[in-house]
């Protein structure tokens, strides 16, 4: 068996998911969605913040494998934001409490200030059957 060689670095991930983030919070915040969208959507934002904790605990142990202790440790708690706001959602999105899940996503806005969106990417709907992945169907999310 060959090895899984991966093109995209660990940041361009992690990039491609806040651009991923701001879209979805955009269109959250440019109407009310109706129900069954709204439930993407914090559905999309779950799964995100899943994968963006992966990303940098995959940055931060590269690190550490090299003997950067402190570094990876720097990097972990500038990225704890990630694991706080993902358990505040998960937890609303399991109560089926839609409300303090949305405050979650505003929370969630205040870390992607900086993040810039492709024109191109603006009319994407990433979220889309976010629900339905994060209960356990097989229909994936597009990433963008």
């Amino acid at each position: 068996m060959s090895r899984v060689v991966r093109i995209e670095t660990a940041h361009r991930t992690r990039q491609r998911i806040l651009q991923g983030i701001a879209v979805a919070l955009r269109r959250a915040a440019s109407g009310v969605p109706e129900p069954a969208e709204q439930r993407d959507l914090l559905a999309f934002l779950d799964l995100s913040l899943g994968e963006l904790r992966r990303s940098v605990d995959e940055t931060a142990a590269a690190w550490e494998k090299r003997g950067y202790w402190l570094k990876a440790d720097r990097f972990r708690h500038d990225w704890n934001w990630t694991e706080r706001i993902g358990v505040s959602l998960s937890s609303a999105l399991g109560a089926g409490d839609l409300e303090r899940a949305m405050g979650s996503g505003i929370e969630l806005a205040t870390h992607l200030k900086n993040v810039r969106l492709p024109a191109a990417l603006s009319s994407s709907r990433p979220w889309d059957g976010g629900w339905e992945k994060r209960n356990g169907s097989t229909k994936a999310p597009k990433a963008y």
